[in-house]
């Protein structure tokens, strides 16, 4: 396994998933999960920082929630910008081939390193 605890980019791919997500959507997936994979409370928000900063998540709140503020607490909502769905999709693919490289074989990992020598010697003939 390659690392225990969850990654901003999880926190992203997770929202790129679902679509609208709320912050106890975040919470029941990534604190509350009653798994050995999970973060804390700070840590979330400290992602969801890092990941607007970046534009690959967008902050908003719900229009018709901002109208009853004075009754309850308003939480944002974290969607996914259709701009920045091919770099999400760069990273979920790259994610996709750690977690390969991680569980896989010898056999499995001989193979592909005969696929990158081949790839690397047709980029080189180019």
């Amino acid at each position: 396994m390659r690392h225990v605890n969850f990654t901003k980019y999880d926190i992203a791919l997770f929202i790129d998933e679902k679509g609208k997500t709320r912050w106890h959507h975040l919470l029941k997936k990534f604190v509350d999960n009653n798994s050995e994979k999970h973060i804390s409370r700070q840590k979330l928000s400290n992602y969801l920082k890092e990941l607007v900063d970046e534009g690959l998540v967008q902050k908003t709140i719900d229009p018709k929630a901002l109208m009853f503020k004075m009754y309850w607490r308003v939480y944002p909502i974290y969607t996914i910008p259709k701009s920045r769905r091919k770099r999400l999709q760069e990273i979920r693919e790259k994610r996709d081939i750690y977690e390969f490289v991680d569980s896989a074989n010898p056999q499995k990992l001989r193979k592909l390193h005969e696929v990158v020598k081949r790839i690397d010697e047709e980029d080189g003939a180019v």
